[in-house]
C-alpha cells in the first residue's frame, strides 16, 4: 500500500457530500441570493474532494508517526533484551497488535515484516519498501539508516537504539509544535467567521442595505471578486498554519 494516495469510503465521501452541499448554499446565499449560483458552486465537489484526500493523508500520515514512535520505543527494548532484529520485529509486532489493535497502519505493516520474515524475505528490502511506501519522513529516516547499518555491519543494536532516541526527540518537538499551530489555525478559523456575523447583523439592522450587490450583472461581478478574495485569504491562512518542520 502506497500511503500517498487515499481512498475515500462511502461514510467519508457522503460526509464530504453533506459538508460540500452545506458551505455551496451558504456561500450562494451570502454572496449571490441565487440557487442557481448554489448549483455552479457545487459543480466544484471534485476540488473538495481533492482538499479532503489531502487533509486526510496528513491525519493518517500523523497517526502513522504516532505509531512509529511506539514502535521504535517497542523495538529498541526488545533489541536492548539481546534478541536479533529478526526476532525483535516479531515480537514487536504482538506488542503492536496489543497496543493499537488490528487495525492501524502500523500494526499491519508489522505483520506484513512478521510474516515476510516468516517465509525468509530479507528483514532490510521490507523496511526499505516500507519506507518508501510511508511517504512518511520519520519511518524513511529510519529505513535508510537500518539500509546503511545492515551494509556496514555496524552495532545494529546501538545504531537502532540511538536512531530511536533522535527520531523520538524530532517527533515530540514536531508533536508540540502542533499544538502550539492548532491554536493559532483555529482563531484563524473564527476570524473568517466573522465578515458573515457582519453581513448578518447589517441585514438584521438596515434590512435591504445589500440589495444593489444582488440580481445585476455588476453585482455579480463585484461580489465573485469578493468570494474570490474570501476563499483565496482562508485558503492561503490554512497553508500559512500547516507549517512543515
Amino acid at each position: 500500500m502506497k500511503y500517498s494516495i487515499y481512498k475515500l469510503n462511502f461514510l467519508e465521501v457522503t460526509a464530504s457530500l453533506f459538508i460540500w452541499i452545506t458551505v455551496s448554499a451558504f456561500l450562494a446565499y451570502f454572496f449571490y441570493r441565487s440557487v442557481l449560483a448554489g448549483v455552479v458552486i457545487f459543480m466544484f465537489f471534485p476540488v473538495f474532494l481533492h482538499f479532503v484526500k489531502k487533509y486526510l493523508i496528513g491525519k493518517r500520515n500523523w497517526k502513522m508517526t504516532l505509531e512509529f514512535k511506539e514502535m521504535l520505543r517497542i523495538l529498541s527494548i526488545n533489541i536492548q533484551s539481546g534478541n536479533s532484529p529478526e526476532n525483535a520485529f516479531k515480537n514487536t509486532y504482538s506488542e503492536m497488535k496489543k497496543l493499537f489493535g488490528d487495525k492501524s497502519e502500523m500494526t499491519k505493516e508489522c505483520e506484513i515484516i512478521a510474516r515476510g520474515l516468516e517465509n525468509n524475505i530479507v528483514l532490510e528490502k521490507m523496511i526499505s519498501s516500507l519506507g518508501e511506501r510511508s511517504c512518511n519522513e520519520e519511518i524513511a529516516d529510519f529505513a535508510e539508516i537500518f539500509s546503511i547499518a545492515k551494509r556496514s555491519g555496524g552495532n545494529l543494536r546501538d545504531i537502532i537504539t540511538d536512531s530511536t532516541e533522535v527520531i523520538d526527540s524530532k517527533i515530540e518537538m514536531k508533536r508540540e509544535f502542533r499544538i502550539l499551530i492548532s491554536s493559532k489555525r483555529f482563531e484563524h478559523r473564527i476570524m473568517c467567521l466573522i465578515p458573515f456575523v457582519i453581513l448578518v447583523y447589517i441585514g438584521i439592522t438596515s434590512p435591504g442595505y445589500f440589495d444593489m450587490f444582488y440580481g445585476n450583472p455588476t453585482g455579480i461581478l463585484i461580489m465573485s471578486i469578493c468570494m474570490a478574495v474570501y476563499l483565496g485569504a482562508f485558503i492561503w491562512g490554512e497553508k500559512i498554519a500547516d507549517i512543515k518542520i
